[in-house]
């Protein structure tokens, strides 16, 4: 690639001394005519050399993160021969899923043989297939006449990013109701449907653990052992909680604010089915990856642990098309970072449907508003 300014600029220089040789100095103007050819040859010979003597590559330090841990990219240079290289420009690259701190603008040149290494940190901000490597690599001689692109093999790296799990305050608002609803009474008549195999109730008990459900309390065990101990369910509850997924993606212009909706959405969802893994009260999931809808079981948190590792293939989408499963009834969550008059329709006037976004735009007795601190998501009304 010839820059057509610089080329302009040297032979205005050659002109000079051109006119110099000519009506000043003849001798010294030969010399200096003779200097600056030679210069643009030796120049000019050094990119060629470079081009052909120098390959990059990249290194990351891993393929899979955890959402808030950060990569280290590395931009190695292997240069063969032992004349210097051509100036080089290298400029590093990464999705929005990532942030840095870092300078990904870097100029070297590479003197004898070797390797030259240089590095960028990269912090892991939102869930997904985040991609970082190397933009483009310029080597340019020395009077930036010429440039030459260097390819990179495989010069964009793809690293899986998980969303992350927190805490979910299970004391009070939407937690609380779904675990209440999903629980069994107290009372020993709610449970005659489940039996073991030998006759005896289908559930065994262990010490009470906050965000468990009152409603599991066996309150006869507790006085008598002097703390509290819950029903360990064997069977199968009466009132499985459905979890929804809505495949919509925020409406929210700017990016960054658009994928912390989304991403908030996700979390928020994880943290709830992680609750009801660990109170051991089963629940699914109806998510939709491509054009079906999928219904996955959640029992224990290993399915959850599962469900993160496929969302970093999740994608949100543009239409309004297949939001919600058919058929979906009984106790169901829909969580979704675009609330608007379609969900509120799909809850409105239905004790058991409720939905959950961080977009606050739409208000209504079954929907409610996530947020999140440092410790834990919150639901609002």
């Amino acid at each position: 690639m010839l820059n057509i300014k610089a080329i302009i600029s040297y032979v205005m220089l050659i002109g000079l001394a051109v006119l110099y040789t000519l009506f000043l100095e003849g001798a010294g103007g030969s010399y200096l005519i003779i200097a600056l050819a030679a210069a643009a040859v030796i120049s000019v010979g050094l990119c060629i050399y470079t081009k052909r003597n120098v390959t990059a590559e990249i290194e990351i330090s891993g393929d899979i993160l955890d959402r808030g841990d950060t990569a280290t990219v590395g931009l190695v240079l292997n240069k063969t021969g032992v004349l210097p290289s051509s100036f080089i420009h290298a400029e590093l690259f990464s999705s929005y899923h990532f942030s840095t701190q870092s300078d990904e603008n870097i100029g070297t040149a590479v003197f004898g043989r070797g390797r030259q290494s240089f590095t960028a940190e990269y912090r892991a901000e939102f869930f997904g297939k985040g991609k970082v490597g190397i933009s483009s690599i310029i080597v340019t001689d020395y009077l930036g006449l010429i440039s030459f692109r260097v390819n990179v093999p495989k010069a964009i790296a793809e690293i899986k990013i998980y969303p992350d799990i927190p805490e979910v305050n299970a004391r009070d608002g939407l937690a609380r109701s779904l675990t209440d609803a999903a629980a069994f009474d107290e009372s020993e008549e709610t449970t005659q449907s489940l039996y073991a195999v030998n006759g005896t109730p289908g559930y065994e008990h262990r010490k009470y653990e906050p965000g468990d459900s009152l409603k599991l309390i066996n309150w006869k065990i507790s006085a008598k052992r002097g703390e509290f101990f819950v029903r360990r369910l064997e069977g199968a509850s009466g009132a499985e909680q459905m979890f929804i997924l809505d495949k919509a993606g925020s409406k929210k212009t700017d990016t960054t604010a658009a994928r912390s909706e989304e991403q908030l959405t996700v979390e928020s969802m994880l943290a709830m089915m992680m609750q009801f893994a660990k109170t051991e009260l089963p629940s699914k999931l109806a998510i939709r990856m491509g054009s079906d809808w999928d219904t996955i079981p959640v029992v224990t948190p290993q399915d959850v642990s599962d469900i993160r590792y496929m969302l970093t293939d999740y994608t949100f989408s543009e239409d309004e098309v297949n939001r919600i499963p058919h058929g979906a009834e009984g106790h169901v969550v829909v969580f979704t970072p675009r609330c608007d008059a379609y969900i509120s329709g799909f809850v409105s006037g239905y004790e058991e449907r409720s939905a959950a976004s961080p977009d606050n735009s739409v208000h209504g007795e079954n929907i409610w508003v996530i947020e999140r601190d440092e410790n834990d998501v919150r639901f609002i009304r």
